[in-house]
Protein backbone atom coordinates (compact mmCIF):
# COMPACT_ATOMS: atom_id res chain seq x y z
CA UNK A 1 0.00 0.00 0.00
CA UNK A 2 2.88 2.18 0.77
CA UNK A 3 4.04 1.96 -2.93
CA UNK A 4 0.80 4.08 -4.12
CA UNK A 5 2.04 6.78 -1.42
CA UNK A 6 5.88 7.40 -1.66
CA UNK A 7 7.44 7.50 -4.32
CA UNK A 8 11.42 6.48 -5.29
CA UNK A 9 12.41 2.94 -4.50
CA UNK A 10 14.88 4.51 -1.67
CA UNK A 11 11.75 6.37 -0.17
CA UNK A 12 9.77 2.89 -0.29
CA UNK A 13 12.87 0.79 1.48
CA UNK A 14 13.26 3.67 4.43
CA UNK A 15 9.43 4.04 4.70
CA UNK A 16 8.69 0.22 4.75
CA UNK A 17 11.89 0.02 7.65
CA UNK A 18 9.69 2.87 9.69
CA UNK A 19 6.30 1.10 9.44
CA UNK A 20 7.86 -2.46 10.31
CA UNK A 21 10.11 -0.88 14.22
CA UNK A 22 8.92 -3.14 16.74
CA UNK A 23 7.55 -5.75 14.09
CA UNK A 24 8.88 -9.39 15.53
CA UNK A 25 8.89 -11.94 12.69
CA UNK A 26 7.44 -14.40 14.77
CA UNK A 27 5.04 -12.26 15.78
CA UNK A 28 0.73 -13.14 14.81
CA UNK A 29 -0.15 -11.55 11.43
CA UNK A 30 -3.06 -9.88 13.66
CA UNK A 31 -0.72 -8.46 16.25
CA UNK A 32 1.83 -7.56 13.80
CA UNK A 33 -0.91 -5.71 11.91
CA UNK A 34 -1.58 -3.32 15.16
CA UNK A 35 2.08 -2.47 15.30
CA UNK A 36 2.58 -1.31 11.50
CA UNK A 37 -0.29 0.89 12.01
CA UNK A 38 0.58 2.15 15.10
CA UNK A 39 3.95 3.52 13.22
CA UNK A 40 2.37 4.47 10.07
CA UNK A 41 -0.31 6.52 11.83
CA UNK A 42 2.88 8.01 14.46
CA UNK A 43 4.17 9.23 10.80
CA UNK A 44 0.89 10.81 9.35
CA UNK A 45 0.72 12.58 12.48
CA UNK A 46 4.03 14.44 11.94
CA UNK A 47 3.52 15.19 8.99
CA UNK A 48 -0.15 16.52 8.77
CA UNK A 49 1.35 18.71 11.93
CA UNK A 50 4.93 19.85 10.25
CA UNK A 51 2.44 20.07 7.09
CA UNK A 52 0.28 22.62 8.58
CA UNK A 53 2.97 24.73 9.69
CA UNK A 54 4.04 26.84 6.75
CA UNK A 55 0.36 27.11 6.34
CA UNK A 56 0.10 28.81 10.04
CA UNK A 57 2.31 31.39 8.90
CA UNK A 58 -0.76 32.79 7.34
CA UNK A 59 -1.75 34.04 10.99
CA UNK A 60 1.36 36.39 11.13
CA UNK A 61 2.78 34.74 14.58
CA UNK A 62 5.54 32.46 14.50
CA UNK A 63 3.76 30.86 17.58
CA UNK A 64 1.77 28.76 15.82
CA UNK A 65 3.99 27.27 13.38
CA UNK A 66 6.97 26.81 16.02
CA UNK A 67 4.17 25.16 18.27
CA UNK A 68 3.46 22.37 14.83
CA UNK A 69 6.90 21.29 15.16
CA UNK A 70 6.94 20.67 19.04
CA UNK A 71 3.59 19.02 18.49
CA UNK A 72 5.04 16.80 15.77
CA UNK A 73 7.93 15.93 17.75
CA UNK A 74 6.01 14.41 20.25
CA UNK A 75 4.45 11.65 18.22
CA UNK A 76 8.56 10.62 17.87
CA UNK A 77 8.26 8.24 21.30
CA UNK A 78 6.14 5.64 19.92
CA UNK A 79 8.68 4.71 17.38
CA UNK A 80 10.55 4.21 20.72
CA UNK A 81 8.33 2.38 22.47
CA UNK A 82 7.36 0.05 19.38
CA UNK A 83 10.69 -0.73 18.93
CA UNK A 84 11.62 -1.95 22.73
CA UNK A 85 8.69 -4.01 22.19
CA UNK A 86 6.55 -1.84 24.55
CA UNK A 87 3.44 -2.31 21.71
CA UNK A 88 0.61 -1.34 24.80
CA UNK A 89 2.63 1.54 25.93
CA UNK A 90 3.46 2.70 22.18
CA UNK A 91 -0.52 2.61 21.13
CA UNK A 92 -1.46 4.63 24.22
CA UNK A 93 1.77 7.20 24.00
CA UNK A 94 0.08 7.57 20.25
CA UNK A 95 -3.20 8.12 20.96
CA UNK A 96 -2.68 10.27 23.85
CA UNK A 97 0.05 12.86 22.43
CA UNK A 98 -2.50 13.14 19.66
CA UNK A 99 -4.90 14.00 22.06
CA UNK A 100 -3.23 16.25 24.43
CA UNK A 101 -1.83 17.87 20.96
CA UNK A 102 -5.94 18.80 20.16
CA UNK A 103 -6.18 20.10 24.03
CA UNK A 104 -3.16 22.45 24.03
CA UNK A 105 -4.23 23.87 20.05
CA UNK A 106 -7.69 25.03 22.14
CA UNK A 107 -6.22 26.23 24.53
CA UNK A 108 -3.15 28.44 23.08
CA UNK A 109 -5.69 29.02 19.58
CA UNK A 110 -8.73 29.08 20.42
CA UNK A 111 -12.14 27.54 19.23
CA UNK A 112 -11.91 29.79 16.15
CA UNK A 113 -9.48 27.55 14.11
CA UNK A 114 -12.43 24.70 15.16
CA UNK A 115 -9.07 22.48 16.01
CA UNK A 116 -11.34 21.16 18.67
CA UNK A 117 -13.34 19.26 15.80
CA UNK A 118 -10.23 17.18 15.56
CA UNK A 119 -11.34 15.47 19.21
CA UNK A 120 -13.47 13.60 16.35
CA UNK A 121 -10.94 11.63 14.87
CA UNK A 122 -9.88 11.39 18.77
CA UNK A 123 -12.59 9.31 19.63
CA UNK A 124 -11.92 7.32 16.18
CA UNK A 125 -8.48 6.31 16.90
CA UNK A 126 -8.35 3.85 19.81
CA UNK A 127 -10.29 1.70 17.73
CA UNK A 128 -8.03 1.79 14.98
CA UNK A 129 -4.86 0.83 16.87
CA UNK A 130 -5.68 -1.44 19.74
CA UNK A 131 -6.10 -5.08 19.90
CA UNK A 132 -9.77 -6.11 20.82
CA UNK A 133 -8.43 -7.57 24.20
CA UNK A 134 -7.58 -4.08 24.94
CA UNK A 135 -11.60 -2.84 24.72
CA UNK A 136 -11.40 -1.46 28.32
CA UNK A 137 -8.10 1.06 27.48
CA UNK A 138 -9.65 2.29 24.32
CA UNK A 139 -13.32 2.68 25.40
CA UNK A 140 -11.86 4.82 28.00
CA UNK A 141 -9.32 7.23 25.40
CA UNK A 142 -12.47 7.43 22.90
CA UNK A 143 -15.25 8.70 25.86
CA UNK A 144 -11.67 10.88 27.05
CA UNK A 145 -11.65 12.59 23.64
CA UNK A 146 -15.63 12.99 23.16
CA UNK A 147 -15.68 14.41 26.64
CA UNK A 148 -13.38 17.21 25.80
CA UNK A 149 -15.02 17.59 22.77
CA UNK A 150 -18.28 18.60 24.73
CA UNK A 151 -16.41 20.45 26.97
CA UNK A 152 -14.66 22.43 23.73
CA UNK A 153 -17.83 23.18 22.18
CA UNK A 154 -20.12 24.32 25.24
CA UNK A 155 -17.31 26.11 27.22
CA UNK A 156 -14.96 27.82 24.22
CA UNK A 157 -16.14 30.95 24.87
CA UNK A 158 -14.78 30.31 28.21
CA UNK A 159 -11.71 28.93 27.96
CA UNK A 160 -8.56 30.69 27.86
CA UNK A 161 -6.69 31.84 24.90
CA UNK A 162 -2.95 31.89 25.52
CA UNK A 163 -1.79 32.62 21.93
CA UNK A 164 -2.13 35.23 20.06
CA UNK A 165 -5.04 36.39 18.20
CA UNK A 166 -5.79 35.75 14.57
CA UNK A 167 -6.94 38.55 12.63
CA UNK A 168 -10.29 37.48 11.04
CA UNK A 169 -9.69 37.46 7.32
CA UNK A 170 -6.21 35.03 8.13
CA UNK A 171 -8.95 32.70 10.35
CA UNK A 172 -10.85 32.62 7.37
CA UNK A 173 -8.59 31.06 4.90
CA UNK A 174 -6.90 29.00 7.36
CA UNK A 175 -10.11 27.24 8.89
CA UNK A 176 -11.33 26.02 5.57
CA UNK A 177 -7.49 24.37 5.11
CA UNK A 178 -7.59 22.65 8.47
CA UNK A 179 -10.87 21.58 8.34
CA UNK A 180 -10.63 20.07 4.72
CA UNK A 181 -7.50 18.01 6.34
CA UNK A 182 -9.71 16.74 9.17
CA UNK A 183 -12.46 15.40 6.93
CA UNK A 184 -9.76 13.73 5.28
CA UNK A 185 -8.01 12.18 7.54
CA UNK A 186 -11.84 11.30 8.83
CA UNK A 187 -12.37 9.66 5.24
CA UNK A 188 -8.86 7.57 4.75
CA UNK A 189 -9.58 6.54 8.61
CA UNK A 190 -13.34 5.42 7.22
CA UNK A 191 -11.71 3.90 4.00
CA UNK A 192 -9.07 2.27 6.03
CA UNK A 193 -12.18 0.30 8.62
CA UNK A 194 -13.59 -0.64 5.77
CA UNK A 195 -10.71 -1.60 3.60
CA UNK A 196 -9.88 -3.85 6.79
CA UNK A 197 -13.27 -4.85 7.13
CA UNK A 198 -13.15 -6.63 4.04
CA UNK A 199 -10.02 -8.14 4.01
CA UNK A 200 -11.10 -9.73 7.67
CA UNK A 201 -14.18 -11.04 5.32
CA UNK A 202 -12.02 -12.45 2.46
CA UNK A 203 -10.12 -14.32 5.12
CA UNK A 204 -12.73 -15.41 7.17
CA UNK A 205 -14.48 -16.75 3.68
CA UNK A 206 -11.21 -18.54 2.84
CA UNK A 207 -10.66 -20.09 6.07
CA UNK A 208 -14.24 -21.34 5.92
CA UNK A 209 -14.13 -22.43 2.40
CA UNK A 210 -11.07 -24.25 3.61
CA UNK A 211 -12.96 -25.90 6.84
CA UNK A 212 -15.47 -27.16 4.31
CA UNK A 213 -13.21 -28.77 1.98
CA UNK A 214 -11.46 -30.77 4.59
CA UNK A 215 -14.95 -31.58 6.00
CA UNK A 216 -15.71 -33.22 2.75
CA UNK A 217 -12.01 -34.36 2.33
CA UNK A 218 -13.30 -36.25 5.78
CA UNK A 219 -16.65 -37.20 5.42
CA UNK A 220 -19.73 -38.05 2.64
CA UNK A 221 -20.99 -34.39 1.59
CA UNK A 222 -24.10 -35.70 2.54
CA UNK A 223 -22.93 -36.46 6.12
CA UNK A 224 -21.00 -33.67 6.57
CA UNK A 225 -24.15 -31.60 5.82
CA UNK A 226 -26.13 -33.37 7.91
CA UNK A 227 -23.62 -32.96 10.84
CA UNK A 228 -23.28 -28.91 10.47
CA UNK A 229 -27.23 -29.18 10.96
CA UNK A 230 -28.22 -31.55 13.31
CA UNK A 231 -24.62 -31.64 15.27
CA UNK A 232 -26.31 -34.77 16.74
CA UNK A 233 -25.25 -38.47 16.66
CA UNK A 234 -25.15 -39.64 12.92
CA UNK A 235 -26.05 -43.43 12.50
CA UNK A 236 -27.84 -45.29 9.91
CA UNK A 237 -28.67 -48.79 9.13
CA UNK A 238 -27.81 -50.24 5.37
CA UNK A 239 -29.11 -53.32 4.26
CA UNK A 240 -27.06 -54.21 1.15
CA UNK A 241 -23.73 -52.50 1.17
CA UNK A 242 -20.08 -54.16 -0.26
CA UNK A 243 -16.97 -53.55 1.78
CA UNK A 244 -13.63 -54.06 0.36
CA UNK A 245 -10.40 -54.06 1.72
CA UNK A 246 -6.65 -54.20 0.53
CA UNK A 247 -3.48 -54.87 2.10
CA UNK A 248 -0.12 -54.80 0.99
CA UNK A 249 1.60 -57.84 0.76
CA UNK A 250 5.44 -58.07 2.82
CA UNK A 251 4.79 -53.51 3.15
CA UNK A 252 6.44 -54.69 7.25
CA UNK A 253 9.42 -55.91 5.86
CA UNK A 254 9.67 -53.93 3.25
CA UNK A 255 9.49 -51.19 5.54
CA UNK A 256 12.67 -52.28 7.51
CA UNK A 257 14.51 -52.31 4.42
CA UNK A 258 13.79 -48.89 2.62
CA UNK A 259 14.07 -45.31 3.95
CA UNK A 260 11.12 -44.12 5.76
CA UNK A 261 10.42 -41.24 2.84
CA UNK A 262 10.62 -44.06 -0.03
CA UNK A 263 8.14 -46.02 1.94
CA UNK A 264 6.05 -42.90 2.40
CA UNK A 265 6.30 -41.59 -0.72
CA UNK A 266 5.42 -45.26 -2.55
CA UNK A 267 2.18 -45.36 -0.29
CA UNK A 268 1.13 -42.52 -1.11
CA UNK A 269 1.19 -42.34 -4.49
CA UNK A 270 -0.45 -45.68 -4.50
CA UNK A 271 -3.20 -45.18 -1.68
CA UNK A 272 -3.61 -41.15 -4.09
CA UNK A 273 -4.26 -43.49 -7.48
CA UNK A 274 -6.50 -45.77 -5.22
CA UNK A 275 -8.74 -42.75 -4.17
CA UNK A 276 -8.91 -41.56 -7.77
CA UNK A 277 -10.42 -44.90 -8.89
CA UNK A 278 -12.59 -44.80 -5.50
CA UNK A 279 -13.96 -41.21 -6.72
CA UNK A 280 -14.46 -42.32 -10.22
CA UNK A 281 -16.44 -45.56 -9.41
CA UNK A 282 -18.73 -43.30 -6.62
CA UNK A 283 -17.53 -45.39 -4.01
CA UNK A 284 -16.95 -44.24 -0.35
CA UNK A 285 -13.17 -44.44 1.21
CA UNK A 286 -13.27 -45.27 4.50
CA UNK A 287 -10.02 -45.30 6.03
CA UNK A 288 -6.57 -46.21 5.79
CA UNK A 289 -4.88 -48.42 8.61
CA UNK A 290 -0.74 -48.19 8.00
CA UNK A 291 -0.59 -50.32 4.62
CA UNK A 292 -4.33 -51.22 4.47
CA UNK A 293 -7.23 -49.56 2.24
CA UNK A 294 -10.77 -49.65 2.59
CA UNK A 295 -13.02 -48.72 1.08
CA UNK A 296 -17.37 -49.54 0.69
CA UNK A 297 -20.22 -49.31 -2.01
CA UNK A 298 -23.25 -48.33 -1.31
CA UNK A 299 -23.65 -45.17 1.22
CA UNK A 300 -24.26 -43.41 2.31
CA UNK A 301 -26.53 -43.04 -0.49
CA UNK A 302 -27.91 -46.93 -1.50
CA UNK A 303 -27.07 -48.02 -5.17
CA UNK A 304 -28.00 -51.01 -7.01
CA UNK A 305 -24.63 -51.87 -8.45
CA UNK A 306 -22.63 -51.04 -4.89
CA UNK A 307 -21.21 -55.18 -6.08
CA UNK A 308 -20.11 -54.36 -9.20
CA UNK A 309 -18.43 -51.14 -8.23
CA UNK A 310 -16.55 -52.19 -5.76
CA UNK A 311 -15.56 -55.55 -8.09
CA UNK A 312 -14.32 -53.01 -10.54
CA UNK A 313 -11.87 -50.82 -7.74
CA UNK A 314 -10.48 -54.40 -6.66
CA UNK A 315 -9.70 -55.21 -10.48
CA UNK A 316 -8.19 -50.94 -10.98
CA UNK A 317 -6.28 -51.75 -7.79
CA UNK A 318 -3.90 -55.05 -9.37
CA UNK A 319 -3.55 -53.20 -12.58
CA UNK A 320 -2.33 -50.05 -10.27
CA UNK A 321 0.01 -52.36 -7.96
CA UNK A 322 1.35 -54.43 -11.12
CA UNK A 323 1.93 -50.65 -12.81
CA UNK A 324 4.27 -49.07 -9.73
CA UNK A 325 5.66 -52.27 -9.02
CA UNK A 326 6.80 -52.68 -12.56
CA UNK A 327 8.08 -48.37 -12.68
CA UNK A 328 9.87 -48.70 -8.75
CA UNK A 329 11.45 -52.47 -9.70
CA UNK A 330 9.86 -53.25 -5.96
CA UNK A 331 8.35 -56.37 -5.25
CA UNK A 332 5.37 -54.99 -4.62
CA UNK A 333 1.90 -57.25 -4.41
CA UNK A 334 -2.02 -56.86 -3.07
CA UNK A 335 -4.29 -59.27 -1.03
CA UNK A 336 -7.65 -57.88 -1.87
CA UNK A 337 -11.14 -59.55 -0.07
CA UNK A 338 -14.67 -58.42 -0.84
CA UNK A 339 -18.45 -59.28 1.47
CA UNK A 340 -21.32 -57.72 0.39
CA UNK A 341 -24.00 -57.57 3.82
CA UNK A 342 -25.91 -55.39 5.83
CA UNK A 343 -23.63 -52.56 7.62
CA UNK A 344 -24.49 -49.84 10.89
CA UNK A 345 -22.47 -46.63 9.59
CA UNK A 346 -21.73 -43.53 11.61
CA UNK A 347 -19.69 -40.62 12.78
CA UNK A 348 -17.71 -41.25 15.47
CA UNK A 349 -15.25 -39.12 17.82
CA UNK A 350 -15.36 -35.55 19.18
CA UNK A 351 -11.49 -34.92 17.64
CA UNK A 352 -10.48 -35.96 14.08
CA UNK A 353 -13.79 -37.77 13.75
CA UNK A 354 -14.38 -40.25 10.58
CA UNK A 355 -17.03 -41.73 8.77
CA UNK A 356 -16.35 -45.69 9.86
CA UNK A 357 -18.74 -49.09 9.59
CA UNK A 358 -19.17 -51.80 12.12
CA UNK A 359 -21.20 -55.28 11.46
CA UNK A 360 -20.06 -58.89 10.27
CA UNK A 361 -20.22 -57.39 7.11
CA UNK A 362 -16.87 -55.49 7.93
CA UNK A 363 -15.19 -58.63 9.89
CA UNK A 364 -16.03 -61.28 7.05
CA UNK A 365 -14.62 -58.71 4.93
CA UNK A 366 -11.03 -58.52 6.41
CA UNK A 367 -11.27 -61.89 7.07
CA UNK A 368 -11.19 -62.66 2.97
CA UNK A 369 -8.53 -60.03 2.80
CA UNK A 370 -6.53 -61.72 5.15
CA UNK A 371 -7.15 -65.18 4.78
CA UNK A 372 -6.88 -64.53 1.10
CA UNK A 373 -3.93 -65.10 -2.33
CA UNK A 374 -1.20 -62.62 -2.69
CA UNK A 375 -2.39 -60.80 -6.22
CA UNK A 376 -6.09 -62.16 -5.83
CA UNK A 377 -9.47 -60.83 -4.93
CA UNK A 378 -11.30 -63.09 -2.83
CA UNK A 379 -14.94 -62.78 -2.83
CA UNK A 380 -17.25 -64.15 -0.11
CA UNK A 381 -20.46 -66.33 -1.34
CA UNK A 382 -22.56 -63.44 -0.26
CA UNK A 383 -20.51 -61.22 -3.13
CA UNK A 384 -20.26 -63.69 -5.69
CA UNK A 385 -24.17 -64.19 -6.02
CA UNK A 386 -24.52 -60.46 -6.84
CA UNK A 387 -21.49 -60.89 -9.12
CA UNK A 388 -23.13 -63.73 -11.06
CA UNK A 389 -23.89 -63.93 -14.45
CA UNK A 390 -21.13 -60.54 -15.12
CA UNK A 391 -17.62 -61.57 -13.94
CA UNK A 392 -15.76 -64.70 -14.02
CA UNK A 393 -14.88 -66.01 -11.14
CA UNK A 394 -13.64 -69.54 -9.59
CA UNK A 395 -13.81 -71.54 -6.85
CA UNK A 396 -11.42 -71.30 -4.34
CA UNK A 397 -12.72 -73.66 -1.61
CA UNK A 398 -13.73 -73.93 1.71
CA UNK A 399 -12.05 -71.73 4.38
CA UNK A 400 -12.21 -71.44 7.90
CA UNK A 401 -12.77 -68.07 9.19
CA UNK A 402 -12.25 -66.88 12.58
CA UNK A 403 -15.38 -66.40 14.44
CA UNK A 404 -17.24 -67.80 11.36
CA UNK A 405 -16.10 -71.28 10.66
CA UNK A 406 -16.03 -72.46 7.25
CA UNK A 407 -16.86 -70.47 4.34
CA UNK A 408 -17.05 -70.81 0.72
CA UNK A 409 -14.96 -68.48 -1.46
CA UNK A 410 -14.21 -67.27 -4.95
CA UNK A 411 -11.60 -65.73 -6.80
CA UNK A 412 -12.56 -62.83 -9.18
CA UNK A 413 -11.17 -62.61 -12.51
CA UNK A 414 -12.52 -60.56 -14.30
CA UNK A 415 -15.57 -59.25 -16.38
CA UNK A 416 -17.49 -62.08 -18.58
CA UNK A 417 -16.71 -60.05 -21.68
CA UNK A 418 -13.02 -59.55 -20.93
CA UNK A 419 -11.05 -62.37 -22.52
CA UNK A 420 -8.44 -64.39 -20.49
CA UNK A 421 -4.53 -63.41 -21.45
CA UNK A 422 -3.95 -67.47 -21.69
CA UNK A 423 -6.84 -66.99 -24.18
CA UNK A 424 -5.89 -64.64 -26.07
CA UNK A 425 -2.29 -65.82 -26.59
CA UNK A 426 -3.62 -69.65 -27.98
Amino acid sequence: MYRRIVGSPRTQRLFGRLIRIGRDPEMAPSEARYVVLSNIIAMLGVAFTLGFAPILLISGSLVFPALQIVYALGYLPTFWLNHRGHRVAATTWLVLSSHLLAVSQVLVEGTELDVHMFFMLHTMLPFLVFAPRHNKLMVTLSALAGVDMVVAVVLGDHLPHLGPVIPLERLQVIRPILLGGLFATLAACAHYARRATLIAEAAADRAHQRSEELLLNILPPSIARRLKLSGGTIADGFAEVTVLFADIVGFTRMSSLLPPERIVGMLNDLFCRFDDVAGRLGLEKIKTIGDCYMVAGGLPEPRADHTEAVAEMGLAMLDIVADLAARTGEPLTIRIGIHAGPVVAGVIGKRKFIYDLWGDTVNIASRMESHGIPGAIQLSDAARRRLAGKYRMEPRGMIDVKGKGAMETWLLQGQLDEVPAATAAS
